[in-house]
């Protein structure tokens, strides 16, 4: 074999990984398409009256800024299972921003037709009971302090039910706690 056959081979993978690599898209991006819809979230459609491509994002997920392509795109929104989205009119949750918790055919009507450049997707905690409010915080304390909620967590449960605060919501907070910060081994 020559060095002219290797050089070539190389360039033949590299070229194909190229390729391959130009057209991968991470598991978390979204494009548009025709997604099965979450049992609890919210697809956003390109065109109004839900009609077009589309993307779903699950309850509990946020985007701080629209993936390449959706980006002030969006024209109608509809939920599934007791969810409601936030949208904002800047990336990193900025600027003008709106919660809906029913299905919008025509975001044109609501002042948000293409307009959409970040969102969080929640579950509608207006619906959601005392007992599963605990649990969120429950799984809050063991992921981020490793240890079951004590009598201080009820505040935690009463902000998730008030503010409509996430699993998510009251890790940020509990992160910032003295206790995790002080705690043996660092963060």
């Amino acid at each position: 074999m020559t060095w002219r056959m290797i050089t070539g081979r190389t360039a033949t993978v590299v070229a194909m990984v190229a390729v391959v690599l130009a057209y991968a898209v991470p598991a978390s991006a979204q494009r548009w398409g025709r997604p099965r819809p979450p049992r609890a979230g919210a697809c956003f459609y390109q065109n109004a009256n839900f009609g077009g491509d589309y993307f779903c994002v699950q309850a509990d997920d946020e985007w701080d800024q629209m993936p390449e392509g959706l980006n002030d795109r969006i024209s109608s929104v509809r939920l599934f299972g007791d969810a409601s989205v936030i949208v904002f009119r800047n990336p990193d949750f900025r600027g003008r921003s709106q919660r809906f918790t029913d299905d919008v055919d025509n975001l044109q009507h609501e002042g948000w037709n293409d307009t959409i450049s970040s969102l969080r997707v929640r579950l509608d905690f207006a619906r959601m009971t005392r007992d599963q409010a605990e649990e969120i915080v429950r799984r809050a304390y063991r992921n981020v302090l490793r240890r079951d909620p004590d009598d201080g967590a009820r505040g935690w449960v009463d902000r998730v039910l008030r503010d409509r605060w996430s699993q998510s919501d009251v890790e940020r907070e509990l992160r910032k706690s003295p206790e995790y910060r002080n705690r043996p081994g660092g963060h």
